[in-house]
């Protein structure tokens, strides 16, 4: 059934990155209408949303005042907020109090929720967020929805949907990697790019594990249990690959023998066995370390053997793009859905916004 709309008002909650490129998306689709911009960076408030974004005026001023934007009346919120973790803890999975309130008081308003945050497969991962976001959905009739790039379409649905094609599967490695040469995003910091290993301390690489255990790890476990695979134990490693090369970049000069690339090796196991993994490169630079690839593709290994490789899913120069086309696209679907705390994955894809 074409459940579409010919207009979905929208919220974009968050105008940073992910948010721009949302911006874009939305100017670009006839049936999306920005209806209200919010963020908390003074730099941006009281300015044009497309104004800050490099683009045509959107007709919408950005604002911190909360209880304005939470009363606009919209059809869906778009929540790009920064992870705001617990004072005094490193990032985990059930850490980010803070964004559940957000993601909650939206729902309390009758706001249907795309995201592109760490808050996904909760029902596993997150059981108190998953409780408190699907109440507050079921309650006011309204949908939350986690859909983004890693969590979201690369993994974990497009291995899930991919591995439909075997009959038997014995493990399922995911593939994938960033050139974060151009990278503007503020937790690019984390990643210490042309220093040494001993020059940060062990608290920073403590933390860094742990986002990144936090945002792609878990995607690892929805795959394997979407797939009915045996598994006992969920490990996420890192390990800081020197540069080879020297290389200057927007962010960072890059020496031979400093940080060069984050290796990530994010699997769930059984029996010492890899399962299902995410082999990921965090790279200052693509120009340095060529055996550490940032290619993208996923490899089945059962009957029948199956890798599907996929190009330029991450634009050099608009890295967040596809991080934010996913939430969009689905916003037809997400309105049209059952109300509570659906996983992309549980809803129909349907059609995409005008």
């Amino acid at each position: 059934m074409n459940t579409r709309k010919n207009d979905y008002k929208v919220i974009i909650w968050g105008l940073g990155s992910v948010g721009r490129s949302a911006l874009e998306m939305i100017n670009a689709r006839k049936s999306l209408n920005l209806v209200a911009a919010y963020d908390v960076d003074p730099q941006k408030i009281g300015k044009d949303a497309g104004e800050i974004c490099g683009f045509e005026h959107a007709g919408v001023t950005v604002t911190n005042d909360r209880v304005a934007v939470l009363n606009t009346e919209a059809d869906i919120a778009l929540y790009y907020a920064s992870s705001i973790w617990d004072e005094g803890k490193l990032p985990d999975l059930e850490t980010c109090q803070a964004n559940v309130d957000d993601i909650v008081d939206l729902l309390n308003h009758g706001k249907n929720i795309s995201t592109t945050v760490d808050i996904y497969y909760s029902e596993k991962n997150q059981p108190n967020y998953f409780k408190q976001i699907d109440e507050a959905a079921r309650a006011n009739g309204v949908t939350y929805t986690q859909f983004g790039i890693f969590p979201g379409l690369f993994t974990p649905y497009i291995p899930t949907v991919l591995a439909h094609l075997s009959r038997k599967i014995n493990k399922l490695i995911v593939y994938g990697g960033q050139d974060d040469s151009a990278n503007t995003a503020p937790w690019v910091n984390y990643l210490c790019y042309g220093k040494t290993v001993e020059e940060i301390p062990a608290a920073q690489f403590a933390f860094l594990k742990s986002l990144f255990y936090t945002y792609y790890g878990p995607t690892v476990i929805e795959i394997t249990e979407r797939l009915g695979l045996e598994y006992d134990e969920y490990r996420c490693e890192v390990e800081q690959i020197p540069a080879d090369s020297e290389v200057t970049t927007p962010n960072a000069h890059i020496t031979p023998g400093s940080i060069g690339t984050h290796h990530f090796v994010m699997a769930t196991y059984n029996k010492g066995e890899e399962v299902v993994g995410f082999h990921f490169n965090h790279k200052g630079s693509n120009e340095i370390l060529k055996d550490y690839s940032v290619d993208k593709s996923v490899e089945i290994f059962g009957e029948p053997y199956v890798k599907a490789e996929i190009t330029g899913i991450i634009d050099h120069y608009d890295p967040f793009l596809t991080s934010a086309s996913p939430s969009c696209n689905l916003i037809p679907a997400i309105v049209a859905a059952e109300p509570g705390y659906k996983n992309a994955l549980d809803i129909p894809l349907g059609y995409m916004p005008q």
